[in-house]
């Protein structure tokens, strides 16, 4: 249930969090129960954001997220002007490598995907799709990202992020993810062998701001033990200096300082 001290907006927030990747369209009890709030208190505030537009209602009452959304979102989201600039880049590399190639971020303990190319010639499953989301700690984008994140929100992240176990594969121990992540910062890229696919490998590079910094991290999944490996790794460096370069990164990255006081603020109102 929700706290007694929860705002408005916290709720709305569980509302639209609600709706996954893919998703399509949820009954308002379907959302009272994903969202842990009670029944009456749901349906009050999906009536008012369908009202606003921020939800649609289909023929059969079901709701789904509304282009009103997407709308207000584009218009000041520097996630969709770094999608905006990588993806030309992108569009090359994905050409050049034909595997499904990912630009991801990282959000609190996860990391969402920005972009997805897909590939029909791809030699490797790829569930992440954009607006997806899987934890940091577990996919090669992730580690990526803490490597060349600030100390302090990379203990964060090895401290308080989630752990889940997708196959026998995954690395499950904190001690063994840090020396993971400690390897990814000193060669310069994270490689995920089976963690989530046991037959799948994540590789990841990350794109850097002017102060040696990750902004996002940009990946591709390949067939695990790929002779190919190399050429991929160079084909992602590449594009990733790329993209830093055509970014004007002072205005575009956020100061990891204030991701981390978010957190910090998120976690301790959640003990409350």
């Amino acid at each position: 249930m929700p706290a007694q001290n929860e705002t408005m907006i916290e709720r709305v927030i569980r509302i639209l969090e609600v709706f996954g990747a893919g998703e399509n369209a949820l009954t308002a009890s379907e959302i009272a129960r994903r969202a842990k709030l009670p029944l009456a208190t749901a349906h009050r505030i999906v009536g008012d954001l369908v009202a606003a537009r921020v939800l649609e209602r289909e023929p059969d009452r079901r709701v789904r997220i509304g282009l009103r959304l997407w709308e207000l979102a584009t218009r000041a989201s520097s996630a969709m002007s770094l999608r905006d600039i990588a993806l030309p880049y992108m569009e090359d590399l994905h050409a050049v490598v034909k595997q499904h190639t990912q630009l991801s971020v990282l959000d609190r303990h996860d990391v969402l995907y920005l972009e997805r190319l897909s590939s029909k010639d791809a030699t490797s499953a790829n569930t992440a799709t954009a607006g997806s989301r899987l934890p940091a700690l577990q996919c090669a984008p992730g580690i990526v990202l803490a490597a060349y994140s600030l100390p302090a929100v990379r203990d964060e992240l090895l401290t308080w992020g989630r752990l889940t176990e997708f196959n026998k594969q995954t690395v499950m121990g904190r001690d063994d993810l840090r020396k993971i992540i400690a390897e990814a910062r000193r060669v310069g890229y994270a490689l995920a062998p089976g963690w989530i696919h046991t037959d799948v490998s994540g590789i990841a590079v990350p794109i850097l701001a002017a102060d040696g910094g990750a902004i996002a991290a940009l990946s591709i999944t390949i067939k695990r033990d790929s002779a190919d490996e190399l050429t991929y790794l160079h084909a992602l460096h590449t594009t990733a200096r790329a993209v830093s370069r055509a970014m004007n990164v002072e205005n575009l990255v956020t100061d990891p300082r204030l991701n981390l006081l978010k957190q910090q603020i998120r976690r301790a109102t959640d003990a409350d």
